[in-house]
Parts: structure tokens; sequence; C-alpha cells
């Protein structure tokens, strides 16, 4: 059983030791991992978002994770596929440690490794800067996603080491299972008028889309429709989380080296942080949690975010809660958050059995 280090947000006495700064700090030697940093190259595998975003990681827990490993005689440096931006803090003189792009500057520096068939998949284009470090740590924002509920460590090192052309196909296997049979459409538009989340277009021109990033897999869709002609199932968004897990083994199993993987629990927003702009946060800012087992991780993450209470009126547009009971992300999104740190368990990448120490 893997241990998860954890560190509250919450402030217990006027005490600047007592912040959640420190605690970081004190995390991080938790964790053990010092020595193994020596003389090392560090890449921290971040996304650090784009546009007007502001609930991304606060640049402050990245320079104190910087000069963490500069201390303990590492050489860190930060990747993603979105570069640094200064307007909101992301900088080399702030972070404390050099930027370089997961796929080069052009998109065009990476390694093609083929995918088993069943998963939506021919191959992925992943970054050739996952071979230029001897220590690995993804260093993540916990947050909601659309096409999966949930975005962590998994979806970190998932999308944030492809190509443009490879996240967009994995993206795409939500759309992998064929959900309409256009022979037995009239397309009388009852699915159109039923939908709660507007996900649905359909024409005769253009015939079906669905947006899954919307879809709350409610399924009125099909039950409304009087053909037949929708067969819509939950192994659509399934089909994306298992793509999310494959990636991260094969990205993983590229670079070999030693890894640990840490997850910001604050500024909780239902979206992903590339759409580039900021809403409320569901729920109050929990902490950071960490771990050597990225599978552990997640589920605690998630089961830490779960005992949390929903900050009443902070969806944004149209999203709400679509019931009352199970995980904060599943109500807002309709898709079983857990469902990728499941298939994350059975490609092998850690235990979904952990402890939890908290680190005061």
């Amino acid at each position: 059983m893997s241990t998860v280090y954890f560190a509250d947000a919450k402030v217990r006495k006027l005490d600047r030791d007592a912040s959640l700064p420190a605690k970081f700090r004190r995390l991080l030697e938790s964790l053990d991992m010092g020595h193994q940093l020596k003389d090392k190259s560090v890449m921290i595998k971040m996304h650090v978002g784009s546009g007007i975003g502001y609930t991304t990681i606060h640049p402050l827990f990245v320079r104190l994770l910087a000069d963490y490993v500069k201390e303990c005689g590492g050489r860190p440096f930060i990747t993603d596929v979105c570069g640094l931006d200064a307007k909101r803090g992301y900088t080399q003189e702030v972070t404390g440690c050099p930027f370089y792009p997961a796929t080069g500057v052009k998109d065009s520096s990476f390694i093609v490794r083929e995918v088993p068939e069943g998963y939506g998949l021919q191959e992925l284009q992943i970054g050739r800067v996952v071979q230029d470090a001897d220590f690995l740590i993804t260093f993540s924002h916990a947050k909601g996603h659309g096409n999966c509920a949930y975005g962590g460590a998994i979806k970190n090192l998932a999308m944030g080491f492809l190509t443009g052309k490879s996240r967009t196909d994995v993206h795409m296997t939500v759309s992998a299972r064929p959900y309409w049979q256009r022979e037995k459409c009239r397309f009388c538009r009852l699915c159109v008028k039923n939908c709660r989340c507007n996900a649905i277009t359909l024409d005769k021109k253009n015939g079906m889309y669905i947006e899954f990033h919307t879809c709350y897999y409610c399924m009125r869709c099909v039950a409304v429709c009087p053909t037949g002609a929708l067969t819509l199932d939950e192994g659509n968004y399934i089909s994306f989380q298992r793509a999310l897990a494959l990636s991260a083994k094969t990205i993983l199993d590229l670079f070999r080296g030693e890894t640990c993987h840490i997850n910001v629990i604050l500024n909780v927003t239902p979206f992903c942080d590339c759409l580039g702009f900021s809403s409320p946060s569901i729920i109050p800012d929990v902490g950071i949690a960490a771990s050597r087992d990225v599978v552990a991780l997640e589920e605690a993450t998630l089961d830490l975010m779960r005992k949390q209470k929903y900050i009443d009126r902070s969806l944004p547009g149209h999203l709400k809660l679509h019931s009352r009971k199970g995980h904060i992300l599943q109500r807002i999104w309709g898709k079983n958050p857990y469902i990728q740190v499941m298939e994350a368990e059975k490609l092998g990448l850690g235990d979904r059995e952990y402890t939890l120490k908290e680190v005061v």
C-alpha cells in the first residue's frame, strides 16, 4: 500500500510556519527524494495554462519546488506544451529555473509510439524532452474536465507531452464508438429538443454531432428517439479515460527514470486550465498531496475532493449539479472521475489502495 503525503490548506494558527507554503516544504522533505536529485537533471512537468486564467498553480509553489531541487543538488527545468506567461507570473526569474517546450518550439520534436488495438488510436507523438532528464516530477493542478470529469497527474502526463495532433487524436477517442445511424434517423430533432446540455447538433446536410465535453450522459436523447437511431452509452467517455491512462503509461515507460507526483488541490474549477480563463472555485481549498505512486495519488486526490462541500452558485454558464449524491465532479459532468485511475492501475502504474499521512 503506497503512502500519500498531504499538506492541509487550513491554517490552524496565525503563524507563518503553519501556512501551506511552509507545509509544502516539509511535504517535499517527507517524500525522501532529496538524495536522488543530486547531480541530476530534474524535469518538472506542469500545465501552466494560458490566456487570462488565474487558477493555475501559484508561481510561489513552483519556486519553492525548484529551490528545493537545487538545494538537493539537482538541476530543475519546467516543461509543458504551453509556454511560460509573464503576465501570470510564470517567468524564469520568478520560478527559478528554465523552461523547455515539450515538443520543441515548432511542435515537431517528437518520438512516435504505436498504440495497441482497442484504444481508438493509431499512434502517439511524444515530445523528445521526456528523454532529457534523470528525474521527473509531475506538478499538477487538480480540477475538473468536461470529457473525463477530472484532470490531475495522469492527465498532465498523458496530454502534456504530446504534439497538437496527438492531443487532438486522444480527445477524439470520445467519438470512436459509433452512436448514430443515419439510415434510421427521421430528423425529427426530438433528441436536440430534449438535450439538457445543448450538446447535440443535427441536420440533414451534416448529420449528427455530439459535443461530449458538454454531454452529461443522461440518455434522454436515446430514450426519446422514436426509431432507435441513437445508441449512445458511457463507453464514449470511458474510451477517453482509457486513452489517458495508456498515454501516461507510454510516457512513463519511455522516461524510465525515477518519478514523483504532486497534486495542488487549490482553486478547483470545473474545467481544464487550457481554456485560458477561470471561474470561481467549486469547493474550498483542500491542500497539496504527493506520492511516488501516481495511481495512489490520484485516488487520494479524488477522495479528498469528494469530502468537500460544494460552494453554492460557483458554477459558470449552463453548468449545474445534476444530482445530490456522488463525487462533485460526477455531479457536474455526469462522468465517473475514477475511471482513468482504475485504468491506470490495470496498466500497472500503481495501486489505488493508499495510506494518507498528513504533514503538519
